[in-house]
């Protein structure tokens, strides 16, 4: 799958990935799994802005994504559209009645 992630979309996502591998996803411990490690260096190293990932990856950057409990900026909302997007996930909001 490609995703195509402006400057400030890529920085929010090092944010959440920042805020799980260091912030405790494992304790106090920094691990990080390859999974993890990969997709960062595909952020840094993305041309013309496209980064190629599967659906494991996209599954990780959704489950970083869950470290703004919610609250999310325009990026990051937009992040996360377009994962649920490639990832043939409904990104419709849900309404109460």
């Amino acid at each position: 799958m490609i995703l195509t992630l402006t400057e400030a979309e890529k920085r929010a996502v090092k944010i959440w990935a920042e805020s799980n591998i260091h912030g405790g996803h494992w304790g106090d411990f920094d691990i990080i799994v390859p999974e993890e490690e990969i997709i960062l260096k595909k952020l840094d190293n993305t041309k013309d802005n496209k980064i190629s990932i599967n659906e494991i990856e996209a599954r990780i950057i959704l489950g970083w994504s869950d470290s703004t409990l919610g609250i999310h900026t325009m990026e990051e909302a937009s992040v996360i559209k377009k994962i649920k997007s490639v990832l043939g996930m409904n990104t419709g909001m849900r309404h109460l009645e």
